[in-house]
């Protein structure tokens, strides 16, 4: 603990570091994703070298090659061509389960 001999605490805003950049991602950020306009659940990030992408992959590996993405803000937004129920229906259960 550090302090002077007298036992009083001395405050640990004096050793706050002011050169940290708080616009880097913080881990645990969390995007809404929504499929054709609709809202499927929110994709978590556990870690700093995850990012919101992680969903693409996600959707190749299951099959899904006929969509395009966009990033407005914290809204991951997914437009669906082709298999749009199925596709809905496993991105619910891969962010559900995380």
């Amino acid at each position: 603990m550090v302090g002077s001999t007298d036992g009083t605490f001395i405050g640990l805003a004096s050793f706050v570091d002011k050169s940290i950049d708080t616009s880097s991602k913080l881990a645990h950020d969390r995007y809404e994703v929504y499929v054709n306009g609709d809202f499927v659940g929110q994709k978590t990030l556990l870690t700093t070298r995850e990012d919101v992408t992680s969903v693409n992959e996600f959707l190749h590996a299951q099959g899904y090659n006929d969509f395009k993405t966009n990033l407005d803000g914290d809204h991951y937004n997914i437009e669906a061509t082709k298999k749009e129920r199925e596709l809905k229906h496993a991105l619910q259960i891969y962010l559900h389960s995380r």
